[in-house]
Parts: C-alpha cells; structure tokens; sequence
C-alpha cells in the first residue's frame, strides 16, 4: 500500500551532540540519523555514541538505519583512524538481533520492510507529517499568488507604455526628441503585448529554466533504468543535503540549552 505522508523529522539534544531521525522517503529502504556534534570529542566517544544511537533508535523504531556524524560546520566526521567507513548502518536480522556494519550497505543487503509504507505509517503515527498533496496545495497557492503579481506587473506595465505612448503622440511635432520617444512606446508596447501571448523570442533565462526541465526528465528516466545507481547517489547526497542547514541547526539547540540553564537558574 502506497502512503504520501511526509514525516517530521525528530532532534533531541544529549548535551554535547544533538540527533536528528528522518524517516524513510518513498522507495527508500533505510531511515537515516545525523549527530552533529557540538561541542569538542574524541573520536572514540563519537563511534561509541553512533553505534548506542543506532541501537536505541533501530529498537524505538525496527528500521533499517544509516548514521552519520556532523561538525558544527556541517562537515562529515572522519572516523578513518579507528573506523573503515565514516557511516554507520543497521538493522533487525531475521533473529531479532541488530546487525550493526561499518560499510555501505549494497541495496540487497538491506531488508525491504521501510518499503511497505502500511507498515511504515503505522510505525510513526505519533510523528507529525504532511502529505504530497498539501505540498502540492501549497505550491498550487504560491503559484497563484505569483501569476497574480505578474499580471498586475504585466497590466500596470502596458497601461504606463500606453501613457507614455499617449504623451509621446501629442508631442509627436513638437520636437525630434518626441519622435524618438513615440518610437521607442511603440516597440516597448508591441513587445509587451508579444511576451503576454508568448510570441516574444524567449530570453535566455527561460531557455536556462526549459533547459533544467528537460535534464530532470532525463535523469528520472536513467534512475528508473538503474534504481541500485540511483540508491548509491542517494546515499552519497545524504551527507550533502545534511551540511546546507547543519550549522543553524547546532546554533539554534545549543541556545535552546542555554535558555533552560538559564531558567533553571
């Protein structure tokens, strides 16, 4: 059974690192887990800590998990010195025992159960979520408040043409300078009436936008044509997609910290 449901993700903060869960996307079989650490650590400590978050977390909830490591910067932990593998992966074997690997699991290894999206729903129904279809709403709503703006934009513009074209023509013998103005509202009213029913060559921004349109297509359809590629590439973009917020992230918990000390105090 398929599900849109989009999950909130969980941060808890454990003093020197806090955690944030994600929950499986569609088609994904893992959940994914991220420490940032905020505060200095040996790497000994932060294997230890990955490894006691991946068993409270795959107990709390039976998932497959992958496990990363962050700096306040957003800078994935280099764990080479005593690790093989910078990730940490696990899951509930068919003996109800977690099967910890410091490696990259292949798609084979990894067991189907985050596909099953009935089960999935079930599994986070204390978790707060949104579905495609209110994202879709949403955009819907931006959309429209923007096409709206760009016609108002686009009606204001050609009123204030048609002025200008109108003062131009009153003062078409007046002067030479007249003249040039009557031109020039002329080709800017034309213009505008030929981009509002698309007859205006296209700028090359549009032609950009076309362009990134056409290559989302096209590697859509070579992630269908190769889903075990297209599985790697998303766990390698896991670690990127990570560092863009990380580092507000660790401000905002680590001020939520000291607000409690200082009303505790």
């Amino acid at each position: 059974m398929s599900s849109d449901k989009i999950y909130k993700p969980i941060k808890e903060s454990r003093g020197w690192y806090f955690v944030e869960y994600h929950t499986p996307v569609v088609d994904c079989k893992f959940a994914t887990l991220n420490l940032v650490i905020i505060n200095k650590a040996d790497i000994t400590d932060i294997v230890n800590a990955m490894e006691k978050e991946l068993y409270d977390w795959v107990n709390h909830y039976p998932i497959p998990l992958f496990v990363t490591a962050f700096d306040e910067k957003g800078d994935c932990y280099d764990l080479s010195a005593i690790k093989s593998c910078n990730h940490l992966m696990g899951y509930i074997d068919q003996d109800g025992k977690i099967n910890l690997s410091w490696r990259l699991l292949s798609h084979n290894e990894i067991p189907d159960i985050a596909l099953n999206r009935e089960y999935v729903d079930n599994l986070y129904t204390n978790l707060d979520f949104k579905t495609y279809t209110d994202l879709e709403v949403d955009r819907r709503k931006r959309r429209q408040k923007l096409k709206i703006g760009w016609y108002i934009f686009s009606a204001w513009s050609v009123i204030t043409i048609l002025i200008a074209l109108v003062i131009a023509f009153l003062d078409y013998f007046s002067a030479f300078v007249s003249l040039i103005a009557l031109i020039y509202s002329i080709y800017k009213a034309i213009q505008k009436f030929l981009e509002l029913t698309g007859r205006w060559p296209k700028s090359k921004k549009t032609k950009e936008k076309e362009y990134e349109e056409q290559l989302k297509d096209h590697y859509y359809y070579h992630c269908q044509m190769n889903p075990e590629g297209f599985n790697r590439l998303k766990l390698e973009n896991f670690e990127k997609i990570a560092r863009n917020n990380i580092k507000k992230e660790a401000e905002s918990i680590k001020a939520e910290d000291e607000r409690k000390c200082n009303h505790d105090l």
